[in-house]
């Protein structure tokens, strides 16, 4: 496997709603220095985000990390948080406010995942350079 970590971009935000604006802009920019279309830049964007207020939710005020690094011809994105338990994709209905970002990354991401690590988790999501 081919994983070009010298390229790896970090960020690291306190688990407030306010902060997803700067991963946004932090994805936006490096997604765009590793090459991605413009698509694959407002797909990236879109994942992060959905990423980001998943992880605020699982950990209001904590530390999250995130991650961008390219890998082949993809661009693997992850978020680490340090709260309790994987994400779980629930039924949102139509007025609801939240349950949509699962569905959101399936759309946009080539690949998504999530594991436990000591101390929380990571959840990761991969689009491609091109689409």
């Amino acid at each position: 496997m081919n994983i070009e970590m010298d390229n790896a971009v970090r960020l690291t935000i306190k688990g407030r709603p306010e902060m997803a604006r700067n991963a946004r802009a932090f994805a936006r920019a490096n997604l765009s220095r590793l090459g991605c279309s413009p698509s694959a830049i407002d797909d990236g964007e879109l994942i992060i985000s959905e990423l980001v207020t998943n992880a605020i939710k699982a950990a209001p005020g904590q530390e999250i990390k995130i991650s961008i690094f390219p890998l082949r011809k993809y661009v693997v994105m992850c978020v680490y948080d340090p709260g309790d338990g994987l994400p779980r994709q629930r039924q949102a209905g139509s007025h609801d406010e939240s349950g949509r970002g699962i569905p959101i990354v399936k759309q946009c991401a080539r690949r998504y995942g999530a594991f436990e690590v000591v101390g929380g988790k990571i959840v990761w999501a991969m689009v491609g350079r091109q689409t």
